[in-house]
């Protein structure tokens, strides 16, 4: 039996038919192909960035640590690395989009390692109160998943009060209305 990609049919509109759905078909499984490599990929990265020697944090802290890294990553293109060691911290390498976050409970440890762009939008004085201050105390009684969320969350609110706070592109009238001008938008081509 040869194997042929022509398709079989009595009629030039069986044939017709016959091929279309023969690349709707193909289309389908290239498509869920696509789907699971990507899925994968996501899981793969999201065991990689989050790293718990102390296995302290539940499922849903996991779940909102994983999901701070993922939107940071979608949404600013920032890699976000977050350790939590049972010994001291030792010097990590650190690549320049790369948002560290090292923890060591057990010695009362916290180091943050901002990319330059994020450090910038962050404040010196907002990322040495996080560094300093921000677990102070948390660290005795166990609440440091706590504080390490509510860090998350000033970062992610930070930023996105940074972005939002941009000052508007100047328009200019014409006879279809208002319109941005693209020379002063931020996305350039």
């Amino acid at each position: 039996m040869a194997f042929t990609f022509s398709p079989q049919g009595k009629t030039g509109k069986e044939k017709f038919l016959r091929m279309i759905g023969m690349f709707v078909i193909f289309g389908i499984v290239a498509w869920a192909f696509w789907m699971n490599n990507q899925s994968t990929l996501e899981k793969i990265q999201a065991r990689n960035a989050l790293w718990d020697q102390t296995k302290v944090l539940s499922n849903s802290e996991r779940d909102y640590i994983q999901g701070f890294i993922r939107s940071m990553r979608n949404e600013y293109g920032v890699k976000v690395r977050i350790q939590i060691m049972t010994e001291r911290i030792s010097d990590q390498p650190v690549n320049s989009n790369e948002l560290y976050i090292g923890l060591a409970p057990v010695y009362d440890e916290v180091v943050m390692i901002f990319p330059g762009l994020v450090r910038h939008a962050l404040g010196p004085k907002f990322i040495s109160d996080l560094e300093n201050e921000h677990f102070t105390g948390h660290f005795s009684d166990d609440k440091w998943p706590t504080a390490l969320m509510t860090t998350l969350s000033m970062i992610w609110g930070r930023l996105s009060s940074v972005e939002s706070s941009q000052p508007a592109a100047p328009t200019y009238e014409d006879d279809y209305g208002n319109m941005t001008d693209p020379e002063s938008t931020g996305h350039k081509e």
